[in-house]
């Protein structure tokens, strides 16, 4: 009875000290919001990738963009590197005035998250690792004096399991978080968990900067469409907790497409309505600036012009009318 008093303590101590913390945190009234765009998810749509990075850079005019450094693109032939498309996004980022947050790891956003070049799949996981290590090196060692980027993010929700990847390991993450450290001190780290299916102390406690996803509905095999409860002040709450460990807290995927069972590409429109549909963007749009926390990066806009190519152009004009909005 004593350990049970005891734990019941503890846990209302650190709930009160949570709620204190997220009363105090700062509370961001006019939030950026930044693009995520991934040349992988155009292409799957059946879009090229040029013209909808293009489309993003004239009409949205965008402050900041998240790209990715996929490792089956970048190095196809083990030890031959092709950062072409990349340095073409980034050259054209320079020249709209947009920075540039570049995404780097095996384990990147988008299915199968871990993007593996085909030659990796006969080694042992510690030659993996070091084919890992060697990789970072080389994009970190390209990109060190390009000052479009301002922040890397290194892997993507890498102590989630989820995606074709092997079991999450802290560990490994420690060793890359400090080899990225080691060979560029001056930008900033972040690292990314689940919004709504974990803690964030992991990721946390390697300190940096901390993304987490915002999702509103979502698919299962198990129950079907889902809807998250949790109110914005949940994710306020645990961006208080990790607090005093990371710089910022930021929203790495803020949820701007549908969750399709079967992938958007021939998804129907009464599928794709059952989880996101034009009154859902403004909506989670809503939702995301009451958490109060100062930078989203929204996820979804290649669906965004796959649908303006199919004539419904609703979604893109709202995508204009968010980032023509005037600033407080």
């Amino acid at each position: 009875m004593r350990y049970i008093l005891i734990f019941l303590g503890a846990t209302i101590f650190i709930l009160v000290a949570a709620v204190v913390l997220a009363q105090n945190l700062p509370h961001t009234q006019n939030p950026r919001f930044s693009v995520a765009f991934s040349a992988q998810q155009a292409r799957y749509l059946g879009l090229e990738a040029n013209e909808v990075y293009g489309a993003i850079l004239k009409d949205f005019k965008p402050a900041h963009i998240r790209l990715q450094a996929n490792w089956n693109d970048i190095e196809p032939i083990p030890g031959e590197f092709d950062f072409t498309e990349i340095d073409n996004f980034i050259a054209a980022a320079r020249k709209n005035g947009t920075t540039i947050t570049l995404a780097i790891g095996r384990k990147l956003p988008r299915w199968p998250e871990c993007h593996d070049p085909v030659w990796l799949k006969n080694l042992k996981p510690w030659e993996v690792q070091s084919r890992v290590n060697k990789m970072l090196v080389a994009v970190v060692e390209h990109y060190h004096d390009n000052k479009t980027i301002v922040r890397w993010q290194l892997e993507n929700e890498p102590l989630f399991n989820f995606g074709a990847c092997p079991v999450p390991s802290w560990h490994n993450l420690r060793l890359e978080r400090d080899l990225l450290k080691a060979l560029d001190p001056s930008r900033p780290i972040l690292l990314t968990d689940s919004g709504e299916l974990s803690s964030w102390l992991e990721t946390a406690l390697l300190g940096g900067e901390q993304g987490a996803t915002l999702y509103r509905v979502t698919w299962d095999p198990m129950v079907g469409y889902f809807r998250y409860l949790w109110p914005p002040f949940y994710y306020r709450l645990k961006a208080a907790l990790v607090s005093p460990f990371v710089k910022q807290t930021i929203v790495s995927e803020l949820q701007m497409e549908p969750w399709a069972q079967a992938g958007l590409v021939n998804a129907p429109v009464q599928e794709t309505e059952r989880s996101f549909n034009l009154e859902r963007f403004n909506d989670n749009v809503s939702f995301f600036k009451r958490t109060g926390l100062p930078e989203a990066f929204l996820w979804g806009v290649e669906w965004w012009y796959a649908s303006l190519k199919k004539g419904d152009s609703s979604y893109w004009r709202a995508g204009q009318d968010l980032f023509n909005q005037p600033t407080i």
